[in-house]
């Protein structure tokens, strides 16, 4: 697949998968065997249940959450995405309670994709940063 075509199928799988959580089109972006190597969680995030739990825990914690790209650079079969990810911190999130913040989640993400799907990510959030907004 071409640099543009690995840019577009990423960018399909952001908004159907992370921003619209429609994990009904999960193997439609992936390969078996997909998984996240998170850079602050000691095991990988591996499959579809896995992600989804994830994304469920974020969505709840941030209703509002407009998870957004705001770069993506490619080269070969890495794609790169640069997030933000503002919400308001409306229910539990990392054992502290709601504190009605606004509040600005970034990471970067590196995606490798072979033959047309996703295999893995390596993601690198600033858990840290969001934590101390909502202090």
């Amino acid at each position: 697949m071409s640099v543009e075509a690995n840019k577009e199928l990423v960018r399909g799988y952001v908004n159907a998968i992370l921003v619209n959580r429609d994990f009904s089109k999960f193997s439609d972006f992936t390969a078996p065997g997909f998984y996240i190597d998170r850079s602050a969680v000691p095991e990988a995030i591996k499959g579809e249940n896995a992600l989804h739990n994830q994304m469920d825990m974020l969505y709840g914690a941030f209703p509002d959450l407009d998870l957004q790209i705001v770069d993506m650079v490619a080269e070969g079969d890495k794609v790169v995405v640069r997030f933000a990810a503002p919400g308001t911190h409306q229910n539990t999130f990392a054992g502290i309670p709601a504190t009605g913040k606004r509040a600005t989640w970034k990471g970067i993400v590196m995606y490798h994709v072979v033959d047309g799907k996703i295999t893995e990510a390596w993601a690198n959030w600033d858990d840290w940063g969001l934590l101390e907004q909502l202090r």
